[in-house]
């Protein structure tokens, strides 16, 4: 029977049907499988799992490529391999239809099917056979092996892990199945299997039972809604859970902090791709923030943080014309539309001003407020009641600007690796209720509190969910902002909870 999925035991992050294509030789027939974003949905998976607690060993469900057979195809799987193994996890691997040689595939990641023994669990994982028709069959061996593993640990949990579906019945003119299927299934049942998992039937299938053994069949995570599942055994007793990457599209969540290709700390990130992943990932809309005083100053000024000890150099780069805002302006509210807004990320100069000209305020769909420095911090031994005055004054000034959102409150303490000081989390909800600023939700190198955000919620300040994205893979992912409003006591239905 299913257990609770937080209690210790076995912990196991299973991934299927990647169908990942970058330097092979092939293109994908069927759009709908993003075979081109392989990667990036591994690394999605990966931060997300890890949220809930490390797994302790990753297996995959094969396919891990479109087509193994093409010129290329064994650099993506290197490719898959190098990105998994930065997990530092034990990985299984079942060989997939797709995958083209199974003994390839499995050197590859350093495997072979068989026994694997994880924390007194027994994991068994089959290479099946496909012939030219897609059909698949156990073999004799794998169903020898069955009985013997019960034969040399009586006590042991078994779970088998294979490509094809055994159960239930897929009704298809595609042989989804498993060919032997009523024979492995006794199998199992004789051998007390608590669970079998499977891939290759994209959609997937939730558990079932028969004759005491469990089947679940995981989703593909290259189609939409990009969907994995997260297993946790122990003893005899388990919980299979179903994680979707993409957002619930009838939530309506906008990403009101993304970054674009003109950010000093942008990764891979280009406007163009943000707004196609916010599509991919079911998001109802997107909203640019870039740093305005990165638009304005050189890397070298930005980052010593001169418009706190030299706020007139702003203006100075401007009338210089080494300033970028103009560029940023055109290029990006070129992109601007229904599903897409455009503004910027401010916060406050020396002068108590906001890093941002008066000739460039109009315009623009939002402003975001930060604080990313403060003077205190940056020279001296400052007492923790110093930094706190210098943290309201930058906040207050900030929401007197007229600041639609404030991004990631409290982080710049964890950034300096301070306490983060409790005893402002009621004056500074106090102040966005005050002054109308929403308080955004942020995870970027960021562990909001949810208390802070239920003191918020309790003084109906709006809150905005910002990815504050610099990567493509971080677009839209708002899974443990969801999670955080829970914790917060947010109501079900967050239309009067999230900012407009």
């Amino acid at each position: 029977m299913p257990g609770s999925k937080h209690q210790h035991g076995l912990d196991i992050l299973i991934l299927a049907d990647i169908h990942y294509v970058g330097s092979a030789q092939h293109e994908c027939p069927i759009p709908k499988r993003r075979a081109e974003l392989g990667l990036e949905l591994v690394r999605r998976a990966w931060e997300r799992a890890q949220r809930n607690g490390v797994p302790d060993a990753v297996v995959l469900m094969g396919d891990l490529v479109d087509n193994g057979d093409a010129h290329g195809a064994d650099q993506d799987l290197e490719r898959l391999r190098d990105a998994l193994a930065e997990m530092g996890l034990p990985m299984l691997v079942v060989p997939g239809n797709h995958d083209g040689d199974a003994e390839r595939l499995l050197r590859i990641f350093g495997d072979e099917a068989g026994l694997h023994e994880l924390k007194g669990c027994q994991v068994l994982t089959f290479a099946d056979r496909y012939g030219p028709d897609e059909r698949a069959n156990r073999s004799r061996e794998g169903l020898a092996l069955l009985a013997e593993t019960r034969r040399q640990h009586p006590e042991s949990p078994i779970i088998a892990f294979q490509h094809s579906p055994i159960h239930p019945p897929i009704e298809s003119s595609y042989p989804y199945n498993l060919g032997n299927r009523d024979e492995v299934m006794a199998a199992y049942a004789e051998a007390g299997v608590a669970l079998s998992v499977s891939g290759h039937y994209h959609a997937g299938q939730p558990l079932t039972y028969v004759g005491g053994v469990g089947y679940v069949t995981c989703p593909a995570l290259c189609e939409a809604p990009f969907r994995f599942l997260r297993l946790t055994l122990r003893g005899r007793e388990f919980s299979v859970e179903e994680v979707s990457l993409a957002m619930d599209s009838r939530l309506g969540l906008v990403d009101s902090h993304v970054h674009s290709q003109y950010a000093y700390c942008a990764d891979d990130i280009t406007a163009e791709g943000a707004i196609e992943r916010a599509r991919d990932f079911g998001l109802a809309g997107i909203t640019f923030a870039e740093h305005a005083g990165q638009l304005y100053l050189s890397q070298q000024d930005y980052w010593r943080a001169a418009f706190l000890y030299e706020p007139a150099l702003i203006a100075h780069e401007r009338a210089a014309g080494r300033d970028r805002m103009q560029r940023y302006r055109r290029e990006i509210a070129g992109l601007r539309s229904d599903f897409v807004r455009v503004g910027l990320e401010v916060e406050c100069d020396g002068d108590g001003k906001l890093t941002l000209l008066d000739e460039d305020r109009d315009g623009w769909d939002v402003l975001v407020g930060a604080v990313h420095y403060l003077r205190e911090l940056r020279s001296g031994e400052p007492s923790s009641a110093e930094v706190a005055r210098a943290f309201m004054e930058a906040n207050e000034c900030i929401c007197a600007a007229g600041v639609d959102v404030l991004a990631h409150p409290f982080r710049i303490f964890r950034r300096n690796q301070r306490p983060t000081p409790t005893e402002l989390y009621e004056p500074l909800a106090d102040l966005l209720a005050a002054t109308g600023v929403a308080a955004e939700i942020n995870f970027h190198t960021n562990e909001p509190d949810p208390h802070f955000f239920q003191l918020c919620l309790e003084r109906g300040v709006r809150i905005a969910l910002g990815s504050d994205a610099h990567a493509l893979h971080e677009v839209g992912e708002f899974g443990p902002h969801l999670e955080l409003l829970r914790q917060a006591g947010a109501p079900e239905d967050l239309d009067g909870v999230l900012l407009p």
